[in-house]
């Protein structure tokens, strides 16, 4: 189980992008659970909330979910300690942690360091380059050119590569 880190600008794709992955792991039997706070009933989750109180309840009561906190630039920083223990000990529950955020900077350090994939849409320069250096990798500086629904997928210790929303399979 690996966590991930989905960034993006608004409307760059990365809820679409995170709905679509919870979809596809509930179609896998894998249960989801969600903390949104804009409480979209688009999620389909097994559970889902805009309590983090009960969102906490929920992930350490169970095992083996694909957990996703959207607006973690939020909820992350106001409950931080919290939320940080998803990151460094939810991977001992079997959960697999999407912090789905607009900006990384948002998230606790730790909390990005436990991520082993990164999911990025269209993101500020300034943004670009500290993933860059955070993941040694200089092609996530081309994350500010990015049209709206692309992305670049990379793992802590593999290739980058390049996919639209739009497209079924990879444009890079």
């Amino acid at each position: 189980m690996a966590h991930s880190l989905i960034l993006g600008m608004t409307e760059s794709g990365k809820t679409t992008f995170a709905k679509r992955s919870a979809a596809a792991y509930q179609a896998r039997g894998i249960k989801t659970i969600v903390l949104d706070p804009l409480k979209d009933p688009a999620w389909n989750a097994d559970f889902q909330t805009s309590n983090p109180e009960d969102f906490l309840d929920k992930v350490w009561s169970s095992r083996c979910c694909a957990v996703f906190i959207d607006e973690a630039g939020d909820s992350v920083g106001r409950f931080d300690a919290a939320m940080v223990k998803t990151a460094t000990r939810g991977r001992h529950w079997g959960h697999n942690l999407h912090y789905i955020s607009q900006r990384g900077t948002m998230l606790a350090r730790t909390v990005r360091d436990q991520c082993s994939n990164l999911i990025l849409f269209c993101t500020a320069l300034e943004d670009c380059k500290i993933h860059a250096r955070e993941w040694n990798n200089p092609q996530l500086l081309q994350g500010a050119a990015l049209p709206q629904g692309s992305y670049m997928a990379v793992t802590r210790f593999g290739a980058l590569k390049k996919y639209s929303l739009f497209v079924k399979e990879k444009t890079q």
